[in-house]
């Protein structure tokens, strides 16, 4: 039996309940192959993953705030930099936003699904 903290069980993207069973198929916050691909239920615990239709567009609202985190210093450096041109700043942020993409959407849906089911800590 493996006792982790939430932090943990969110960035490693495990299920909220158990915290063991993985989220995602393809383990990884950087996985750019089968992103979103999620099993139906946790493989340690049962625990349905999508709690019902739509569930998973409420993960917008965790994913937003990670995308300002990654793109705000970029932005910040384009208005506030005299010697970096604004245009090498937006290109820099339109790569870091296609490599951190992966990442933004599975923290987000670990975040959302974590703030929906509660850790049962009696049973693991």
């Amino acid at each position: 039996m493996i006792k982790r903290s939430l932090t943990t069980s969110i960035v490693k993207l495990k299920c909220p309940k158990c915290r063991q069973g993985n989220l995602f198929i393809e383990n990884g916050l950087f996985q750019f192959k089968n992103i979103l691909k999620m099993p139906d239920h946790c493989s340690v615990c049962q625990q349905k993953f999508e709690i019902e239709p739509g569930f998973w567009i409420g993960a917008l609202w965790t994913s937003y705030p990670i995308l300002i985190a990654i793109e705000v210093p970029f932005l910040l450096l384009a208005l506030l930099s005299e010697t970096i041109n604004p245009w090498l700043s937006f290109g820099c942020m339109l790569i870091a936003f296609i490599l951190f993409y992966p990442l933004m959407l599975r923290l987000g849906r670990s975040l959302w699904i974590h703030i929906s089911i509660r850790f049962d800590g009696k049973r693991y």
